[in-house]
């Protein structure tokens, strides 16, 4: 019964994948004429490549809760369960993690913590990412948009492990989880948030190959902050299935220096088109991966003991 559900979860999500693939391909197509060959292959490397660096930082995490998958184990996990962002709603990857982890030994518990942990790490540092880019990338921004920075300082320090645990906290009791979430150290916190900012940097490359096409003028710099920026406004809006409508209209809000409002919104289309194909490449690995694993590997790892106190590790 847990594997039927299982897949049927990933049919329903690959079907909302195609979707929505198939709804927006007319805009797609006309915006991909504007482009090369060259620039698109490109963006979809980055796009896929970006797709395993974020996925070594959730492993980063959870192997901070009890996690003994090997890497490509890990990414099986990670990947399998990033179809669940096209359901309506932001917590169905995080879900997805949770189930597909316990075949390695981890309770849902547990792997449902480290899941919402490496969510907040991507958050922080897309804020940050954000800030920073948008902050350099226009420097007369400064004096008016000074608190940007204040803000993503702010969400940087959700990052100390003392108060990520009371977020973590919160969160088991909004969702009504009796549990005690897990601990997890800094030094897990900073190699998974070190994978993280370097996701958006490739991210931020693969908007620039797009973008140096549709509006030459455009830097790295302000091409990283602005869809660093505009992914997190897609992710809170929590509605749209992975954020659609809502990451187009931070996008051409941003871009506004830099490129019109068409040659934003064509970098939006396209932008999603490709993380779109990169996910359904990803699901393929994914499922590549399973396939690869010996049928006989079915021991269970042994979970860390739970912590009773603050450790060294949390200071």
């Amino acid at each position: 019964m847990r594997a039927a559900l299982r897949w049927g979860f990933l049919a329903v999500a690959v079907v909302l994948l195609a979707w929505a693939v198939i709804t927006g391909w007319d805009e797609v197509s006309a915006a991909l004429r504007d482009l090369t060959w060259g620039a698109i292959v490109g963006a979809l490397a980055a796009c896929v490549l970006a797709l395993g660096v974020n996925a070594m930082s959730w492993r980063a995490v959870m192997r901070a809760i009890g996690l003994t998958a090997t890497v490509p184990e890990a990414l099986r996990v990670f990947l399998l369960s990033q179809v669940g962002k096209y359901v309506p709603g932001s917590v169905w990857p995080v879900l997805a993690q949770a189930e597909f982890a316990r075949d390695h030994g981890v309770s849902r518990p547990r792997a449902m913590t480290g899941s919402i942990v490496a969510m907040v790490v991507g958050v922080v540092t897309s804020a940050i990412v954000g800030a920073v880019g948008l902050v350099l990338a226009v420097p007369d921004a400064l004096a008016t948009y000074w608190w940007v920075l204040v803000v993503a300082a702010a969400l940087a320090a959700l990052l100390v492990p003392a108060v990520l645990a009371r977020v973590v906290a919160l969160a088991f009791r909004v969702t009504r989880r009796d549990e005690e979430p897990a601990r997890i150290g800094g030094r897990a916190l900073l190699a998974s948030a070190a994978w993280s900012a370097l996701m958006w940097v490739v991210l931020g490359v693969h908007a620039w190959l797009l973008l140096r096409e549709l509006a030459p003028g455009a830097g790295l710099v302000i091409a990283t902050g602005a869809f660093a920026f505009a992914w997190l406004v897609g992710f809170l809006v929590v509605v749209a299935p992975a954020g659609a409508g809502a990451r187009e209209a931070a996008l051409a809000l941003v871009l506004a220096p830099v490129a019109t409002p068409a040659q934003a919104l064509s970098l939006a289309l396209v932008s999603r088109f490709l993380m779109t194909a990169a996910d359904a490449i990803g699901l393929a690995a994914g499922i590549a991966i399973g396939g690869r694993r010996p049928a006989a590997r079915r021991a269970q790892a042994p979970e860390p003991p739970r912590e009773t106190g603050p450790g060294p590790q949390d200071a």
